[in-house]
Parts: C-alpha cells; sequence; structure tokens
C-alpha cells in the first residue's frame, strides 16, 4: 500500500482527486466526517458524497469536546452558554476552518440554543489550542486527539463531550445532550473509494478493515487519542453518510448565506 498524501482546502483536494480514478479498488480515500460537511454545506465544491464516493468501511468513532483554558471560571457548559448571554457578541470561540465539522458543532449548538458566540477561524491549529490556554479564546470545541497533550498537562478541561451519551474513554465528561437533549455530533475515519466500487470488492476491502480494527494494540493507541475502533459494512457506512448530509444540510445558510 503507497500512502499518497492529498492536502488542502479542507479535504476538497483529496476528495476531487478520487472522483477522477477508476473504481477498481487500487485507490482508497481516508475519508472523514469533515468532507461530508463540506459536501453537505459549501454551495462551491464540485463532488458530492452521496453521489460520487463508494463506501467500504469506517474505521473509527471520535466525538468533539468543547475545550477551556484550566483556570476558565465556567465549570459546565450551562456556566458557558450563561456567560454568552450575559455578555452578548463578547465570548468567542476558535476553529480550523469556516465551514468544517468543529466549526458547525458549534454552529449547530447555537441554533438549537439560540445563545451567541463569535467565531474565530485559525490555520494553525497549535496557536489555537495555546490561545484557549492562556485565554485569549474563551473555549474551542475540538477534539480529544488535539487537546491531549493540553489535558494531560492540566492546561485545559473539556467542559462537554458532544456524543449522546458519556464517552467511555472520557467518561467525567457531560454530554452537551444532558442540557441539549437531541444534540449529536460524532464524526468519523473511514475508507472510500470512487463511486461504482464493484460490490465484491468493497465486501472484501470491509472484512480487512474489520480484521485490522480488531487488533489490540491498534484500539488501545486509539482509544488513548479519544477514538473508538469501529469497522462496518459498505451499506452501514453510507447509512451513517446520509444521515449526516441531512443533518448538516440546512447549516448551508448559515455558513455560506
Amino acid at each position: 500500500m503507497i500512502v499518497e498524501p492529498k492536502p488542502g482546502a479542507g479535504e476538497r483536494t483529496a476528495a476531487q482527486y478520487l472522483t477522477t480514478q477508476p473504481a477498481d479498488g487500487y485507490t482508497l480515500y481516508l475519508i472523514t466526517g469533515g468532507a461530508n460537511v463540506i459536501s453537505a454545506t459549501d454551495p462551491q465544491v464540485t463532488f458530492s458524497t452521496l453521489r460520487d464516493f463508494s463506501y467500504i468501511s469506517t474505521i473509527t468513532l471520535f466525538p468533539f469536546a468543547l475545550f477551556v483554558a484550566a483556570n476558565a471560571p465556567c465549570k459546565t457548559l450551562k456556566d458557558f452558554m450563561a456567560a454568552a448571554r450575559e455578555r452578548p457578541g463578547k465570548l468567542n470561540y476558535g476553529h480550523a476552518g469556516t465551514g468544517n465539522t468543529l466549526h458547525l458543532a458549534v454552529e449547530l449548538l447555537k441554533a438549537r440554543t439560540g445563545f451567541q458566540i463569535e467565531p474565530v477561524a485559525y490555520k494553525d491549529q497549535g496557536q489555537l489550542i495555546s490561545d484557549v490556554i492562556v485565554g485569549r479564546l474563551d473555549g474551542s470545541i475540538s477534539t480529544f486527539t488535539n487537546f491531549h497533550s493540553a489535558l494531560n498537562s492540566g492546561q485545559a478541561r473539556a467542559l462537554c463531550v458532544t456524543s449522546q451519551e458519556r464517552w467511555p474513554f472520557n467518561p467525567d465528561v457531560r454530554p452537551v445532550a444532558e442540557d441539549v437533549p437531541g444534540y449529536e455530533v460524532v464524526s468519523w475515519l473511514g475508507l472510500a473509494a470512487p463511486a461504482g466500487l464493484p460490490a465484491d470488492i468493497a465486501t472484501r476491502l470491509s472484512k480487512a478493515v474489520k480484521i485490522a480494527v480488531a487488533v489490540p494494540e491498534l484500539q488501545t493507541r486509539l482509544r488513548d487519542v479519544g477514538n473508538e475502533a469501529r469497522a462496518s459494512t459498505p451499506e452501514q457506512f453510507r447509512a451513517r453518510v446520509v444521515a449526516d448530509y441531512d443533518k448538516w444540510k440546512p447549516l448551508a445558510k448559515i455558513v455560506y448565506p
């Protein structure tokens, strides 16, 4: 297997490249839920996650969390939202780029609750984390992976997690859904191929992923950074993509008015 990085434009570069490749099972795309969010909301993208890709298997599932500085006065999500309502337009949050999942996770929360907080886009994830730690940012929704070092060193705290239930690898962090019923954002990493991949090839590759993610050492490494190893069938993966697409589509007018 040859890994060919195609970074840039929030997965747009990699996704667009895949649409030019043959559907023979030899070119695969390590896709995240972020590509699906972009496809659902950005009117300028030229690919469709519903039309242009075949789905093989998920590899991991992972939620996000709202992170604040260790000495931040807010101890819970309710505290954070109350502070935002008391000082409308004054609180801010950092995210890694307009229209990505981390940005829209907050916009979805704002749409469900009505509280206001100003977004600040960052190109440098390290700078974003630093600004949370020192209090230049009031908070940021991000992954446990990104904030792993800051949490372990006691420089940051997680106020809440975006999974529907308490995340088994961070059980002390309260879910957003306990304060905002029905709220859930769980992203994923998986393998996709160009549209038209023969079903027998998709099934064979899916079974290979299932074997790989069952390796205990891999599960431990993923769990340590907040990810749950989770294989699926091609049909289950596509169903997840469709459900997520339908969740994000209504936010398109908020992000790209």
